[in-house]
């Protein structure tokens, strides 16, 4: 499988040898996708080094002149130049496009410094944002094609590392990504008409969750809820309206994100739906590990996430 970073940045490939206006700046090491921009286009490459506030800075103003511009880092760094995002990009209107890579636990064993578990709550909070999380590659690269095609909006895309297997053939097209989600898996079963949103790399596990629930015979559906900022309220509200109780899984602390992000819409909407928020504890983790190891040791281990989920159907069994 080809990494979303990979993908995204070969596919604006492309599109900048065709159009002069498509500029990426990065703020990284070096990698064999950047390599071609490098050697082919280096009138539209600029290599920033590890200086992402200064970075930020630059491409604000090459996009003031009219540019379109894209500028990739390390997720976490989003947090060390969020002045520069606030006050260069959303309050002067210049509609960059930022690529964040190895989002959450992305970057583990690294340690906490480099896994941004809450960029979501800090990131939405910018005035006319649009943020978006792909499951896989190809959506990835289907974003590229709305980037450039509207390219007049400030973006945050959040780009994983690596993603479960199962996630790499799930389909993307025009009207999945103008609705922003999709359900990939439809409900069946008795019980209480479940929903479990979720995005990027948690999406499997909320897969393996919702196959092992079905296979019990209970009613549960997954939704890919990929653009974060602005949610789609039509689209939720349809996705959710034949459901009682709505799940959210994230790899993020829960204070703003993800499904905070969902409760605000619901709430917005007037829905009475109950709610289940389920995301990492309120700590920085330090521990060593693999992305996996660390999921699974706190709280988000698919087990832990089916006993969650299992409570709201015997809670249901209870009251009846």
């Amino acid at each position: 499988m080809k990494a979303q970073r990979d993908a995204f940045i070969s596919a604006l490939f492309e599109k900048a040898k065709k159009d002069k206006s498509i500029i990426l700046i990065s703020v990284d090491m070096g990698a064999p996708s950047l390599d071609r921009w490098r050697q082919e286009l280096p009138q539209q490459f600029f290599a920033a080094g590890i200086s992402e506030q200064n970075a930020i800075n630059f491409a604000a103003g090459l996009s003031a002149t009219g540019k379109k511009v894209y500028i990739y880092y390390m997720a976490a760094w989003s947090a060390r130049c969020f002045e520069q995002l606030r006050y260069s990009c959303a309050m002067a209107n210049n509609p960059i496009t930022v690529l964040g890579n190895g989002i959450a636990l992305g970057y583990t064993p690294a340690g906490p410094a480099h896994c941004p578990t809450e960029d979501i709550a800090y990131m939405r909070s910018l005035c006319d944002i649009e943020i978006y999380s792909p499951c896989n590659s190809a959506t990835a690269e289907a974003l590229v094609e709305i980037t450039c095609r509207h390219p007049i909006r400030f973006r945050y895309i959040r780009l994983e590392r690596s993603y479960p297997q199962m996630l790499h053939m799930l389909d993307v097209n025009e009207d999945i990504l103008s609705r922003g989600l999709t359900t990939i898996k439809h409900g069946s079963g008795t019980g209480p008409k479940i929903c479990i949103l979720s995005s990027g790399y948690m999406l499997g596990r909320a897969l393996d969750v919702a196959n092992r629930l079905t296979a019990e015979g209970k009613h549960v559906s997954v939704v890919d809820l990929f653009k974060i900022k602005p949610i789609n309220t039509e689209a939720l509200e349809a996705a959710l309206s034949d459901k009682d109780t709505v799940v959210t899984i994230e790899e993020q602390n829960l204070f703003g994100g993800f499904g905070s992000a969902i409760c605000e819409t619901m709430a917005d909407l007037n829905s009475q739906k109950r709610v289940l928020r389920i995301g990492l504890p309120e700590r920085y983790i330090f521990e060593n590990g693999t992305r996996d190891h660390l999921l699974d040791t706190n709280g988000l281990s698919v087990e832990d996430i089916y006993d969650k989920i299992q409570v709201l159907y015997e809670d249901n069994k209870d009251s009846n």
